[in-house]
């Protein structure tokens, strides 16, 4: 009886072990896929950001013209770069003059408000573009910041030149994005419009990974 109890217990003990060392080896392979998921994305996107001073009717407003005045004058310097390394030298080389025209736009309409603007690798939740998701993780962006900086955002791409074109109704976002990251990763991204589960499943391990990294 007190072997059969010793077999029974080694038994357990082995399928206990392999049972670790497989869901070990999921949580492995899934935290991998993730994370080079993310990265792709990262790695070719630049985001704009333009952050209100708080939620406030009247600081919403101000940020989206701020945001329409930023994209007005800056067309001409921003919305055709070809590629990722000419978009971000430009940012740099506009960036001072960028954060003053905001910062005058904000004067000339009576708010008292400072504005900063940096670019930074800066972490994001899960944000919706058009009918694009994009998952939560590191993103290089160009903010800019009114005031105390602790109201929602609003966010385009600057490259891929996203800002200048309007995804919710055209395809042209569509395929610049195409474009730039693979396929694979672009359908993800593009989950919602599927009416595949598998699609919805990557892109949520994607996103719970990214969540606790």
């Amino acid at each position: 009886m007190v072997d059969l109890l010793r077999k029974e217990r080694r038994i357990l003990l082995v399928s206990l072990a392999i049972g670790i060392f497989f869901a070990m080896g999921v949580a492995a392979s899934t935290y991998v896929y993730s994370a080079a998921v993310q990265r792709e994305i990262a790695e070719n996107v630049i985001r704009f950001h333009v952050v209100a001073h708080s939620d406030s009717p009247e600081e919403q407003e101000l940020k989206e013209y701020v945001r329409t005045e930023i994209l007005a004058n800056f067309a001409h310097s921003l919305s055709a770069n070809a590629d990722i390394s000419t978009t971000r030298s430009r940012l740099e080389e506009v960036l001072p003059a960028m954060r003053e025209h905001a910062q005058e736009t904000v004067s000339r309409v009576g708010f008292g408000h400072e504005v900063t603007a940096e670019m930074a690798t800066v972490f994001f939740p899960t944000q919706f573009y058009g009918n694009i998701a994009f998952p939560p993780g590191y993103y290089e962006a160009v903010q800019i910041i009114i005031g105390d900086g602790v109201g929602q955002n609003w966010w385009c791409l600057m490259f891929p030149p996203l800002c200048y074109v309007d995804m919710t109704t055209t395809d042209a976002g569509q395929a610049l994005l195409s474009e730039t990251i693979s396929e694979e990763t672009f359908l993800l991204l593009m989950h919602q419009e599927s009416a595949s589960p598998e699609l919805t499943v990557r892109f949520r391990v994607v996103e719970w990974w990214q969540n606790r990294s």
